[in-house]
């Protein structure tokens, strides 16, 4: 009996018009998706290759990194036909500001690529996780709108149970039924799209790490198109209208899509209000300015007090240091002794700020995003971004990147420096091997195990509103009166 209404809702469903809507969708739009994207990468990374090599041919030592400041590039993602994220916002590099001195360097992220093609955020991109979140999500309820309520409107769902089939059975073939049919279609779509990419040579072939992450994404997607079809069927099966269920599913739709996750960040900033970036940049740069007048002024201190130098002119300070004056060198030492008491003191203050700033932004993230899980549509979307490296995974990665960058700029230069001040002259640098090789810190790409910890949450979730859904609309079935 089982397998046949299955059959029955099957012939019924591709029967119908609906049917020829979804399959035209799927096989245009997800195809034409992965083209658009595939070939949006492609542009983009001649870009990166091209911005490197520049870079590079411009950087080969030392005393050109002194010169013209240094950068670290990140790459564009090749999953971005999966899901943009926040790649728009992401930094496409890592890049010194001002000169580097002896107190370390300025680093700061640098974005272009949000110039490129300003138009593609002001209407959003067509990728899977825009496909799959609004398009499925519909066709999955539109498939199921009427499963339950249609027959009974039509007065059928009676005549079914008039015979001696089991409630329980009737709900989970329409259920089989709706899943394969829309499975199949959806599929078919992520099929003729691979072609495409296959035809382009796209990255994700000669990956397959990233083939991994790709397949992953169409397994999230099917969840997702699932979750959406038993909510379509509980709502199917708390009306007695089609017109009420579709009605009710629409409602229901824009509350899941569009108010809870936007809703979700304006309660968080109000929860937890964090200073925007530009204000913190100009705390930072006050801290600078503060530590270099007091640094400035310890070493005036110095040169007043130290005998032997106290009272020397300045050409006749560094008239004595290259001839190797003991008194000379003394106060040199003393000096670098400051400088490296204020360059930590500096270096401790700033990061002090950049964390207490990271953690605050940390805690916002995490509320706005616990209370978007309320929402399947939230859910999908993260999970989609973390598996295409677009999401706040690459973010925090490249918050390490500057880190270390700054570390390895700080390490082969600015420790290297040798200032040395005396009156208003300074003299330095002479530690420095300025033709070594520039410093670089290449990309690393965000660790498949560090997504799967950010996004088992968001699984987790998925799962729970799928049984949920389906759980409802199994009680209400077994629970409804055919009289």
């Amino acid at each position: 009996m089982f397998k046949t209404i299955v059959i029955k809702e099957f012939q019924e469903n591709i029967r119908d018009s609906r049917f020829v809507v979804a399959m035209l969708l799927c096989m245009i739009i997800i195809p034409l998706g992965f083209f658009i994207n595939a070939k949006d990468y492609q542009a983009k990374e001649q870009n990166d290759r091209d911005s490197v090599s520049l870079y590079d041919d411009s950087h080969k030592m030392v005393i050109d990194v002194m010169r013209l400041g240094g950068a670290a590039f990140r790459p564009s993602s090749p999953l971005s036909m999966l899901s943009g994220g926040v790649e728009h916002l992401l930094p496409t590099s890592v890049e010194t500001v001002g000169y580097i001195t002896n107190m370390g360097a300025q680093i700061q992220f640098i974005n272009t690529r949000s110039l490129d093609s300003p138009l593609s955020f002001l209407y959003g991109r067509i990728d899977l996780s825009f496909i799959v979140a609004v398009i499925m999500s519909l066709l999955a309820m539109l498939f199921t709108y009427n499963s339950i309520a249609g027959e009974k409107e039509k007065r059928t769902l009676s005549q079914i149970m008039a015979n001696a089939v089991p409630r329980n059975t009737v709900i989970l073939a329409k259920m089989t039924a709706g899943s394969l049919l829309v499975g199949i279609v959806f599929l078919l779509g992520i099929l003729l799209g691979l072609f495409v990419l296959m035809i382009m040579g796209h990255a994700i072939f000669s990956d397959a790490g990233l083939f991994g992450r790709f397949l992953l994404g169409v397994a999230a997607s099917l969840l997702y198109i699932l979750v959406f079809l038993n909510f379509g069927l509980l709502v199917s099966s708390l009306n007695r209208s089609a017109l009420s269920a579709i009605v009710g599913l629409m409602v229901c739709w824009v509350a899941l899509f569009l108010i809870l996750p936007k809703a979700s960040v304006i309660v968080a900033k109000i929860v937890r209000p964090v200073k925007s970036q530009q204000v913190i940049d100009i705390e930072k740069s006050q801290v600078r300015m503060q530590m270099q007048r007091e640094e400035d002024q310890e070493i005036r201190q110095l040169q007043k007090s130290m005998p032997g130098v106290k009272d020397m002119t300045e050409r006749d300070f560094f008239t004595k240091l290259r001839q190797g004056d003991e008194n000379a060198k003394a106060y040199v030492k003393k000096q670098t002794e400051v400088q490296e008491q204020y360059r930590i003191k500096s270096d401790t203050e700033l990061s002090r700020i950049d964390a207490l700033y990271e953690n605050q932004r940390r805690v916002q993230a995490e509320i706005a995003r616990n209370i978007s899980r309320l929402s399947p549509v939230s859910c999908f979307v993260h999970i989609m971004a973390e598996l295409s490296n677009t999401g706040f995974a690459e973010y925090r990665a490249w918050q390490e990147t500057r880190s270390r960058f700054k570390q390895v700029i700080d390490r082969d230069i600015a420790s290297k420096f040798d200032m040395v001040r005396f009156g208003g002259m300074s003299m330095g640098g002479g530690g420095i091997d300025r033709k070594a090789p520039a410093p670089k810190v290449e990309y690393k790409p965000v660790r498949f195990g560090e997504v799967a910890a950010t996004t088992w949450p968001d699984v987790l979730v998925l799962v729970i509103f799928g049984f949920v859904f389906f759980a409802g609309s199994y009680v209400v079935f077994l629970r409804y009166d055919v009289r």
